[in-house]
């Protein structure tokens, strides 16, 4: 990788999310960022870790032309990348998902009784996205299904004191 396309992909890359941005180089290492210090004529300076090593905040001096890809370690939306190389309005499944309803204000009725509002769908309290709503499905099965149990065998070990 040229020094020019390395320095054009991470000011593409929100300054945020370069700690999750890895470097694979042609040996096969990879490289996890924390901080991009500076950029050199023939190398990059920053500090990270090595793949699979737990020694945080060590110093990298990496020539471009060992870099063979960088990688976003996390899920990145379509509409994400397409954003940083400036295009906007692109919303692809995954962002309709996610997307919070337009949420009207609930005023109080002065004259009635106070009624009870269901939650909107962005509470915290409820899952929004389809991996959480799964768990959550899972879990309610897991509890019924130990219910069931504990509730048959507390009929057969009750018992009624003999004859």
């Amino acid at each position: 990788m040229r020094k020019e396309d390395c320095q054009d992909v991470f000011r593409r890359i929100p300054e945020g999310t370069h700690s999750q941005v890895n470097l694979a180089l042609r040996n096969g290492c990879l490289l996890s960022i924390d901080t991009v210090v500076r950029f050199e004529p023939h190398y990059m300076v920053f500090r990270g870790r090595e793949g699979g090593s737990t020694e945080e905040g060590r110093a990298f001096f990496v020539p471009y032309d060992e870099i063979c890809y960088l990688k976003i370690e996390r899920v990145t939306r379509l509409g994400e990348l397409k954003q940083m190389y400036g295009e906007t309005g692109y919303v692809d499944a995954e962002d309709r998902l996610s997307a919070r309803p337009a949420e009207k204000p609930v005023e109080p009725e002065a004259d009635g009784p106070a009624v009870s509002t269901p939650l909107p769908m962005t509470s915290p309290l409820l899952p929004n996205d389809p991996a959480s709503i799964a768990k959550q499905n899972l879990l309610n099965r897991i509890r019924a299904a130990r219910a069931n149990v504990a509730g048959s065998t507390g009929k057969l070990g009750g018992g009624s004191g003999g004859k």
